[in-house]
């Protein structure tokens, strides 16, 4: 598989869209940073440490504080335009694909104690193993893989009596439904991580996951609506335009509350 293969499956490349794109990402640094920063809390300083598929750049910057002057962090990402001006004073951002470019670019194998994504393997359906096992190649013997990710089959209305709320169950169902004829994005990647770890050999497994209940209009509704409007061209083609516009009016619908994605994390070791 190409490079160009990978990115044309992705539903929220930013070409011909960036400031939306760039804000989505902003929003999704402000609702989920917090959550992933306590994850982190194992760097320790002096650690090399690589954020693949980095976004605009916050948790590379988090991971750079936490690893230090004595340490480095490498953001990686196929498309670098959203954390364009961000700097690391210990690291460097590289344009790289997970799947398909060599590893030399980003240290080879065996090159870093800690290797985090989020909510990258969503949008390489299909390939979701092959991914862990490069990521698992880059640990040092004894380094560790974080991976979140979210699962959209979890999310619904959580109001019965809201005149919305069965129709929102319908179109999330449905697309669940479409997301897996797309084979470009994953709805249940997180819950998949535990299996996914222990298959790459991988040892200490942990895992957690929660979910939010929300109302229409904060923060996180706002994100989703953001999401689904970058998506809409090929939700669109695919015949789930109504779809679109009933999500979309849920979630801006003060008085409409809904339950998210569940959002899981996943640690594993490499053997010593």
């Amino acid at each position: 598989m190409s490079g160009t293969e990978f990115e044309s499956k992705y539903v929220l490349a930013a070409r011909g869209r960036e400031p939306e794109e760039h804000a989505r990402l902003d929003l999704l640094q402000q609702i989920f940073d917090p959550t992933t920063e306590k994850r982190l809390d194992l760097v320790q300083p002096g650690w090399r440490c690589l954020e693949a598929g980095a976004g605009r750049g916050s948790i590379a910057r988090f991971l750079s504080g936490k690893v230090g002057p004595s340490g480095e962090v490498i953001a990686a990402d196929i498309d670098l335009s959203p954390s364009e001006g961000v700097t690391l004073p210990n690291g460097k951002f590289v344009k790289h694909n997970i799947l398909v470019d060599s590893l030399a670019p980003l240290g080879g194998a065996g090159s870093f104690d800690l290797v985090h994504a989020r909510f990258l393997l969503q949008h390489i359906y299909d390939h979701e193993d092959l991914a862990i096992q490069r990521m698992v190649e880059l640990l040092k013997p004894g380094g560790w893989l974080v991976i979140e990710d979210l699962e959209a089959a979890t999310m619904g209305a959580a109001d019965p009596y809201h005149p919305m709320s069965e129709a929102y169950d319908k179109v999330i169902a449905g697309s669940v439904v479409a997301m897996n004829a797309s084979l470009a994005v994953d709805p249940r990647p997180g819950r998949a991580l535990p299996p996914r770890f222990h298959r790459a050999g991988l040892t200490e497994l942990r895992h957690e996951a929660f979910l939010y209940i929300e109302r229409g209009g904060s923060p996180l509704a706002r994100w989703y609506v953001q999401s689904t409007e970058g998506s809409r061209r090929g939700y669109d083609e695919a015949g789930y335009s109504q779809a679109v516009d009933v999500t979309i009016n849920a979630l801006k619908d003060p008085d409409f509350w809904f339950q998210s994605g569940a959002f899981h994390c996943a640690w594993g070791r490499k053997p010593a």
